[in-house]
């Protein structure tokens, strides 16, 4: 079967001499694994787009346990990724979360769409990295059916009052009467709630015009990190233990 699809490349692993193993998310096919032959060889034609970031328009024969690459014509490299050790610690932690949520030969578009727009976002910044990436993993965890309950409480659906626990486990606020009746979580302020919410909905174009102080958005940070590893399977990210090095 000959499959025409754009994709995303996650991930890249030596195969032989001149062969790589490639992770693809593709637009209707969800995430695949294919070979590319040749495609490490200098002057090969697989090169440019097989490369970790390479958005391409891909041409694959299924094969028994594989896909293999016929062709691979680029899109957007998002080769600028490379220049800015930041942008590439960021851009590395975001293609393995999409690794992580993506689910084998399942289609997930409006992921698919917000990994590419999130990486061309990035590639355009000067600033606001982590704003940029707290907002892609709040829409993240909502694409693949975890998004957080945040404008009344998630057990009882009353209006939140002024002091407000956030719950990964329970998925989002919880009023002040339900934590009383055993529902635990961070204690946060209403306002750290809405700025969440805010990160939630904002379009990542206008993600500059969206102002959190630096305090807050540390802890949401922290908030939501927390809530994003309670609901994949994955918890250990080498790309995320080297920003907080970065970062320091």
């Amino acid at each position: 079967m000959v499959l025409k699809t754009e994709g995303l490349v996650l991930r890249q692993t030596k195969y032989d001499d001149w062969d790589k193993i490639l992770t693809i998310f593709t637009r209707n096919n969800g995430k695949i694994q294919a070979i590319a032959k040749g495609a490490r060889r200098p002057k090969g034609s697989l090169i440019v787009g097989t490369q970790v970031f390479a958005y391409s328009e891909f041409l694959l024969y299924r094969g028994k346990n594989l896909y293999q690459v016929n062709q691979a014509d680029i899109i957007e490299s998002f080769f600028s990724l490379r220049d800015d050790l930041y942008k590439l610690a960021y851009a590395t932690y975001i293609a393995e979360l999409v690794d992580a949520g993506a689910v084998d030969e399942l289609a997930n578009i409006k992921l698919f769409d917000l990994s590419i727009k999130t990486l061309r976002v990035l590639s355009k910044l000067k600033k606001d990295y982590k704003k940029l990436l707290i907002a892609f993993e709040l829409k993240y965890i909502s694409f693949i059916g975890y998004r957080p309950h945040l404008r009344s409480c998630v057990i009882c659906n009353k209006e939140l009052g002024n002091r407000v626990k956030l719950s990964a486990a329970h998925g989002g606020s919880i009023c002040e009467e339900c934590s009383y009746r055993g529902y635990n979580g961070y204690a946060v302020s209403k306002d750290i709630i809405a700025k969440i919410d805010q990160l939630l909905y904002v379009p990542l174009d206008n993600i500059e015009e969206l102002c959190i102080p630096s305090k807050d958005l540390n802890i949401i940070e922290s908030l939501v990190l927390e809530y994003v590893m309670n609901h994949i399977e994955k918890r250990n990210f080498k790309s995320l233990e080297f920003l907080k090095n970065l970062e320091g």
